[in-house]
């Protein structure tokens, strides 16, 4: 038969043993915390970089446009050049 934790019972520790214990559980919280912080901070990061990239694309995709409208310009130019050429060597009437 085994006996309860009677009210009596008393329980011994070292204050060696107490600070060693406080100590370890300083570090663990210690390192959670600045666990916490980087993830903080690369999360940041990550948002600021999210945020350039949406940015930067936004203007090569205007810059995109801006060169596509250039060379169709330019065909057009050039498909009328060529017309009136033709036109001079008699290839093509008006």
């Amino acid at each position: 038969m085994t006996k309860g934790i009677s009210e009596d019972a008393q329980v011994h520790i070292s204050i060696a043993f107490l600070i060693k214990a406080m100590i370890a559980v300083g570090v663990v919280v210690g390192g959670w915390y600045q666990a916490q912080m980087q993830f903080a901070n690369i999360e940041a990061r990550l948002n600021d970089i999210h945020d350039e990239v949406v940015v930067l694309n936004s203007k090569v995709a205007k810059m995109e446009a801006e060169h596509i409208e250039e060379l169709e310009h330019h065909n057009i130019e050039l498909i009328e050049e060529n017309r009136s050429l033709l036109q001079r060597l008699g290839i093509k009437k008006p």
